[in-house]
């Protein structure tokens, strides 16, 4: 019954310890999350720009007009 007792007392030890082994690692992991939605959102408005690049040299080049008073060239840009 004794080595019963120690093998159970044993055992809720390494469960005790495991569980706050995965505590630790799960609370320390938190700033990855925020890098990959960093790079998730980077991504997706690069996508967007290329989505609609005609659209913002049209928009670049109104504003440049009405800045300047001329006629702003973005067909290098492409």
């Amino acid at each position: 019954m004794e080595l019963l007792e120690t093998m159970c007392i044993y055992v809720s030890l390494m469960a005790m310890k495991t569980r706050e082994r995965a505590k630790n690692f799960l609370e320390s992991q938190s700033g990855v999350s925020n890098v990959v939605a960093t790079i998730i959102i980077l991504l997706i408005v690069v996508l967007l720009i290329g989505v609609f690049w005609n659209r913002l040299q049209e928009w670049l080049k109104g504003i440049m007009d009405t800045i300047f008073g001329t006629s702003f060239n973005t067909s290098g840009l492409t």
